[in-house]
């Protein structure tokens, strides 16, 4: 779980993923430069849990990749889940995706629906290859359990991305692995956040749209695409951030 200035509102973070109903092994907390008593309050939370081992780690403000990195880099297990300090797990998201995981061992990846996304219709397990990946990203990362091992060889976050860098880690392990979208809400995501087009990433949607196609860049040069599949990629990905903004200016008009 990665941090920064969110003292405030990490606590109810923390507390959704120690009511899990299929306990955590540990739980890293990555501290990327806060200036708010973060830090001091992981160290001080640590001291006084006994289960989960709580790990509060610090480092100078480098952004969220670095920091889910360190946290990788640093876990003991063989899976890694990821959460972000304001949003919210379910109480039995983990015992949901284990079961799937522990029964697929050839499943390098499985996210699940979320508040925000979802496919309709009902609960099912939902292959996810490289292609309906490049359509769109079904994977949020609080909604994320992966292989540590598949992780790190696919090089983890890249740390010189700022936006999408989420989603270009998925589409590296999507080319080579096997992934899966569990359409059960687990998480609740923005955990206060004003309604989408008005704060956070999506508010600054050319960001959003340059971080794609950053994504997709990379994504290209490692399978090789030829220029057919990668324009169609790009033009894919132009067409979702047209959505984006005919979405945002309906919500701004009310």
């Amino acid at each position: 779980m990665p941090t920064f200035n969110r003292c405030q509102q990490l606590p109810h973070a923390i507390a959704s993923v120690l009511q899990q109903t299929k306990p955590v092994d540990e739980m890293i907390i990555v501290d990327d430069g806060s200036t708010d008593g973060t830090f001091e309050m992981l160290t001080e939370l640590a001291a006084r849990t006994v289960t989960p081992h709580i790990v509060p780690l610090r480092q100078e403000n480098l952004g969220p990749a670095a920091a889910r990195n360190a946290g990788i880099k640093n876990a003991a297990g063989e899976l890694v889940a990821f959460l972000d300090d304001d949003d919210i797990w379910h109480p039995d998201k983990l015992a949901r995706q284990l079961a799937i995981l522990d029964a697929s061992p050839g499943l390098a990846l499985l996210g699940c629906a979320t508040d925000t996304l979802k496919l309709p219709g009902g609960s099912r397990l939902v292959a996810i290859g490289e292609w309906k990946l490049l359509v769109r990203n079904w994977f949020l990362t609080p909604g994320v359990i992966a292989r540590r091992d598949v992780v790190l060889h696919c090089g983890g976050f890249p740390e010189d991305m700022r936006h999408c860098e989420d989603y270009a880690l998925w589409l590296r392990i999507a080319s080579g692995h096997q992934c899966a979208f569990l359409n059960e809400v687990l998480v609740s995501c923005g955990h206060g956040k004003p309604t989408f087009g008005h704060s956070g990433l999506s508010a600054d949607l050319a960001a959003l749209y340059a971080g794609e196609m950053d994504a997709l860049a990379r994504w290209s040069k490692q399978r090789n695409a030829g220029m057919a599949m990668s324009a169609l990629a790009e033009a894919i990905a132009g067409v979702r951030h047209l959505r984006r903004r005919i979405v945002a200016a309906r919500y701004q008009t009310g």
